[in-house]
């Protein structure tokens, strides 16, 4: 028996849930280096803006030395875009990537610069 489509409900996915799935889809470059966090979120943190069906992320990660940081950053654009558009069927419109700091082995603390952030 068919449903009628005025009476089916809906999908929302929280920006949090997508927040969560760039997160995870930047872990699966090789140059990125997961760091943990004392307080807050560790690295790769993402940031949604979700509007209907288009969302737009920020995404900052910490890459290992030595990398070439234009193809680790495309890289990461393109594993954020796809896994977040298959897994929420979003439409990505884009995904800003910062590299935000450089570890020379992948479990000791980033090197970071004195960059603040508001």
């Amino acid at each position: 028996m068919a449903v009628d489509s005025g009476r089916r409900g809906h999908l929302e996915i929280s920006s949090r849930a997508v927040e969560r799935i760039a997160e995870v889809a930047a872990r699966r470059e090789a140059a990125v280096v997961r760091q943990t966090a004392t307080f807050g979120r560790g690295l790769p943190h993402a940031t949604a803006k979700v509007a209907g069906q288009h969302v737009r992320l920020d995404v900052d990660v910490v890459v290992r030395w030595g990398r070439p940081l234009p193809e680790t950053a495309a890289a990461v654009r393109s594993l954020v875009a796809e896994h977040v558009s298959e897994l929420t069927g979003l439409v990505v419109d884009a995904v800003a990537v910062d590299i935000v700091a450089f570890a020379s082995d992948p479990h000791a603390p980033a090197l970071t610069g004195t960059e603040t952030r508001e």
